[in-house]
């Protein structure tokens, strides 16, 4: 028993060594709270000392604290020659032997362009790369780019390709002020370990100024890239509104501060972090997790016009930004418990707005972001079905308002023909309206010229008319999907009728996806007697490479020859709206291809329409043979 009590003292009860240890580090921990409220005493005395009318004030305050009590003076507002200098206001408040001065400043500027004077806009096209290191032991590589100006980072789209991507995609950086140093950096993309390095390139932007699409050797043993620079001055008006104010607090300095910090005391993350316009609210914000190679903690927030994600874990910045308008689906994992993740699908050929990290495609191309480890993942899932609908059901009211005001502008055009014909009867007055060119007539040529067994008249209403199938029949022989059309609607623009045609067409080119998003539009315009018909077209395909340098524009010119027949000719060209430097090839491939296309075209429509003739003159004989 003697034993077991000896043992338990010795367990409970410290030791002197113990004892002596536990005492030093008390005193060690004391000794350093003191130094540090030493140091920090020292550091906030220096800023007053520091300041020529701050510290004299202090020192005439501390001569007679007495007379000081409940005192508040305003320091004096000069200003010196610089643009946008503070003004100072001083109080001064008693304390424990001493005074308090509180310093205020009321910025005549605080917008960037007072911060920044000589900010500048860097435009960076990322186009293609050349002779890269397969990376993979296939001899093959999945490359990416990360372009890093200043603290700033860009992340391009991954591109499977053996050596030579193709990207055409554009950067834009905000810098304090030139010359500044642009690095773009190229990775291979590994799912399973770190990205390997493939080559790098540093360009300094030394003043404003726009080169052409040039190669660039990467500081590896092979490899080049092709970019396209362009730097401008991020504000070139300067703000007259404070220059013309100059007076010591005139009433218009006044009311323009006031609107100004009103304006500063608005802004809220998506302004300071992803620079979106003032009128951008945050809505709905929620802690997630971004799924990438790994999950990327950051915050999630919602908005009118934009779903935002940022994430600032080990001092890598990603931010991610999804307007609403390009959400197609969203979807939420089955077990909320176990994953509670959402994954939002993007439309065809959305994407590539700057989000800081490569995307991954879903089977049909689609773009998706899957975000995970929400407290309330339900809760955020109706928060987003909620946003999307709103953002919708906005759209469609803006729809329906400018649908209203043609409807009144044609009205009025129609009240107004009618008065003029009243007042001057028998006399004809054409008045020349000019309008603007639908597509580039200069990159056309000829294609074919054949005739179709109708009249222009029957050709738009059996063939492009809002009730006719033959759009979808032709689409649907093509095997191709998500077909949309939309209704024939007046145009102020390039007179006639206009429509927007989507759809998702399948792609023959081995450096093209399965299948594209392809919007075309289409424009009709019937000349005055009826008898000749111009139908133009232009095609765009989004989610092939630099599909959006280019368009192929069409023209049809329908001119009647008989009563039953009329004379198409057909023009198409390729319109580049930007230069490429596979230009000549994707002219000559585009023209080959759709030279094609419009033939069939042409072929089906003229197959269509004799088949609908022949249909509506059984019915017609059905009609009769059953009257009496």
């Amino acid at each position: 028993m003697g034993q077991c009590l000896s043992w338990a003292l010795g367990l409970l009860l410290p030791s002197l060594w113990e004892a002596e240890v536990a005492v030093s580090a008390t005193a060690l921990l004391i000794a350093a709270l003191v130094l540090f409220l030493l140091t920090s005493d020292q550091h906030t005395a220096k800023p007053t000392a520091a300041g020529g009318g701050g510290s004299s004030l202090a020192a005439s305050s501390s001569s007679r604290p007495s007379a000081a009590a409940a005192c508040r003076c305003d320091a004096g507002r000069g200003r010196s020659g610089a643009r946008g200098e503070a003004v100072s206001e001083i109080s001064c408040a008693p304390g424990a032997g001493g005074y308090v001065i509180k310093v205020t400043a009321a910025t005549s500027l605080s917008t960037a362009q007072q911060r920044h004077p000589s900010a500048a806009l860097i435009d960076l096209e990322l186009l293609s790369a050349k002779y890269l290191i397969g990376a993979n032991l296939d001899g093959s590589s999945d490359p990416f780019a990360v372009i890093s100006c200043s603290e700033q980072k860009r992340f391009s789209s991954m591109v499977p390709s053996p050596r030579n991507p193709l990207w055409g995609e554009e950067f834009n950086f905000l810098v304090d002020q030139l010359p500044v140093e642009v690095t773009i950096t190229i990775y291979d993309w590994d799912t399973a370990c770190k990205c390997k390095v493939i080559g790098s390139v540093t360009i300094a932007v030394l003043s404003e100024d726009e080169t052409g699409a040039s190669w660039y050797e990467l500081d590896s043993k092979f490899g080049q890239i092709c970019l396209r620079l362009r730097s401008t001055k991020a504000f070139p008006d300067s703000d007259s509104s404070f220059e013309e104010c100059t007076g010591v607090e005139s009433p218009r300095k006044m009311i323009l501060k006031k609107q100004r910090r009103e304006m500063i005391e608005g802004i809220g993350p998506l302004q300071t972090i992803y620079k979106l316009p003032h009128d951008e609210i945050v809505h709905q914000s929620y802690s997630c997790a971004l799924e990438r190679c790994f999950l990327q903690h950051g915050r999630m927030y919602i908005s009118q016009w934009h779903l935002c994600f940022h994430s600032n874990v080990f001092s890598k910045q990603l931010n991610v930004i999804i307007p609403l308008q390009d959400i197609d689906e969203i979807k939420r994992s089955q077990h909320s418990l176990i994953n509670p993740a959402i994954t939002i699908f993007l439309n065809a050929g959305a994407g590539g707005h700057g989000s800081g990290t490569p995307r991954s495609c879903s089977q049909n191309g689609r773009v998706r972001y899957t975000f995970a480890s929400f407290w309330s993942r339900n809760r955020t899932f109706r928060a987003l079905e909620t946003a999307l609908h709103s953002y919708e059901a906005t759209l469609e009211a803006e729809k329906q308002v400018r649908a209203h005001v043609l409807l009144q502008k044609e009205s009025n055009s129609v009240l107004g023909s009618k008065t003029d014909s009243t007042k001057t009867p028998g006399k004809n007055i054409e008045k020349s309206i000019t309008f603007q060119p639908f597509i580039n007539k200069h990159v056309l040529a000829d294609v074919t010229s054949k005739f179709f067994p109708g009249t222009p008249e029957k050709f738009f209403s059996t063939i492009l008319g809002d009730n006719s199938m033959f759009f979808q029949q032709y689409r649907d022989a093509r095997k191709d999907t998500d077909l949309k059309l939309s209704k024939w609607c007046a145009s102020e623009e390039y007179g006639g009728k206009v429509r927007e045609v989507t759809f998702r067409s399948q792609c023959h080119s081995p450096l093209c996806p399965p299948d594209t998003a392809v919007t075309e539009w289409q424009h009709a315009s019937f000349s005055k007697d009826k008898r000749s018909l111009i139908y133009e077209t232009k095609h765009q395909a989004h989610d092939v490479p630099f599909g959006s340098f280019f368009e192929i524009h069409s023209r049809w010119s329908l001119r009647t020859t008989s009563s039953s027949t009329c004379q198409v000719n057909i023009k198409i060209g390729v319109n580049m709206k930007k230069w490429c430097i596979l230009q000549s090839r994707i002219k000559s491939g585009a023209t080959d291809e759709y030279r094609r296309e419009v033939c069939k075209i042409l072929e089906a429509a003229c197959d269509y329409f004799l088949k609908s003739e022949s249909n509506g003159h059984d019915s017609d004989e059905i009609v009769m043979a059953s009257s009496p």
